[in-house]
């Protein structure tokens, strides 16, 4: 796909000075981070890290801060928005950022008096410093990239989560980010930390009209406490137009349970890299993946599952479809660290290619370095089998019902794996949809 090119940036001290006050230590971090993206450089196709997305000619000249406005209660939030936030009665808590502003934060009143903290970063930035502080940035470092120093310098809005120590969340918090803004760039970061022995469902949408130029730069960090259980569903939905950048870094604790799900179907150009460090003795991590690309649309996903502490599981199971001239790569790494031992670590990656323009790329990867551990991995890259979908059409079975068929079961294996309803039964009116436009 093309990249528009630019000589200049939007990005510069100007921008930086105009952008709402923050407080305390955020600004100091806002500062510091500036520096480092003008000193980093555009990562190149040149590491192993970015060899499939070029990004050398991308235009960095949106608009680095677009006013959303606020909302009082639902009520004031536009009808648009809303119906990209889902089944709002069904929320423990509920967030929505209209471009640049979080509009609303709501959170169920015996939560907030249980200890529970949901409320927009930069106000956890100024009611809980000492909170915010120590978590913020510590997996996704601003150094990390030019683009997570780009973040965090511009970053306004985001979410921040908290769950005390043994309290369950019955039922699921979720931020939505809308953005409606032809040549705007946001920064969504969520920030989420559940102590020991507590339980939460977090849903996170990205949602959009079709636009003509815009930019996602979105970090998540969890922290999962020993024996917490943290389920975590990233829904990428964006309209056409849309780059999105984005990195998910989780660290467990001991004997904690994390389940993560990758929702990818919208976006000219996603980048997603999910993690998980596996700190502590006993964590299990399931890492879960479904993509669905059209167009000349461009998926590039990486994931890894690192192993630190001895007795830890991971399982890592990503399904894509690709169709027209779309483009897409996935490429995971297992890595078992040294002292690592009775490591139990399964990676696979599945993509069928629905025309013969796309385009699809598996790349699994492991690093083993201790010699008690069960790994493996598995990938595949392939087209519907024609004598499967001979066999249903000689059973009277129209072939465009019977690739819809085939798609359909090759995702069951991972749909039939999410906890959550909502998310699951928004993923398979999703994917039908992408076959209804495929038929159409």
């Amino acid at each position: 796909m093309t990249i528009e090119t630019s000589p200049d940036t939007t990005f510069d001290e100007r921008a930086l000075a105009s952008l709402p006050e923050v407080a305390g230590f955020t600004g100091d971090l806002r500062t510091r981070a500036f520096e480092e993206f003008e000193a980093l450089p555009t990562p190149s196709q040149e590491t192993e890290e970015w060899r499939y997305t070029d990004l050398s000619e991308f235009a960095l000249d949106f608009a680095p801060y677009t006013s959303g406005g606020r909302a009082q209660n639902l009520d004031g939030v536009p009808s648009e928005i809303l119906r990209d936030a889902g089944e709002i009665g069904e929320r423990a808590g509920l967030q929505i950022q209209h471009d640049s502003d979080v509009m609303l934060t709501h959170l169920d009143p015996a939560l907030a008096a249980r200890g529970v903290i949901f409320t927009d970063l930069d106000r956890a930035a100024a009611e809980h410093t000492d909170l915010v502080e120590r978590y913020l940035h510590d997996l996704v470092p601003t150094k990390r990239t030019r683009f997570t120093a780009l973040h965090a310098a511009f970053r306004t809005g985001g979410t921040f989560l908290f769950v005390p120590r043994d309290t369950k969340v019955d039922l699921p918090l979720q931020t939505l980010t809308y953005v409606d803004v032809d040549g705007a760039a946001v920064f969504p970061h969520t920030l989420i930390v559940v102590e020991a022995g507590a339980e939460v469902t977090f849903i996170e949408r990205y949602a959009s009209p079709d636009l003509t130029r815009a930019f996602s730069d979105a970090i998540t960090e969890i922290h999962v406490g020993d024996g917490a259980h943290v389920r975590y569903a990233a829904i990428q939905d964006w309209g056409a137009g849309m780059i999105h950048l984005a990195i998910q870094r989780a660290r467990t604790g001991r004997d904690a349970d994390l389940r993560t799900l990758s929702l990818g179907f919208g976006a000219d150009l996603a980048r997603t890299e999910t993690e998980v460090e596996l700190a502590e003795p006993g964590g299990f991590s399931e890492q879960l993946g479904v993509f669905f690309a059209d167009g000349e649309q461009h998926f590039d996903h990486r994931s890894t599952q690192e192993h630190v502490a001895p007795s830890c599981r991971s399982d890592l199971l990503y399904k894509g479809a690709l169709r027209d001239s779309s483009r897409a790569v996935y490429s995971g790494w297992v890595y078992v660290r040294p002292g690592a031992q009775r490591t139990d670590a399964m990676q696979t990656s599945r993509n069928i290619v629905l025309s013969e323009h796309a385009k699809a790329d598996a790349i699994p990867n492991l690093e083993i370095e201790a010699n008690d551990v069960k790994c493996g991995h598995a990938a595949s890259v392939g087209p519907v089998e024609e004598e499967t979908l001979f066999y249903l059409e000689s059973r009277g079975i129209p072939r465009d019902e019977a690739e819809r068929l085939i798609v359909t079961g090759f995702f069951q294996e991972v749909l039939d794996r999410v906890q959550i309803d909502e998310v699951r039964e928004g993923a398979v009116a999703a994917i039908a949809d992408e076959l209804d436009r495929g038929i159409r």
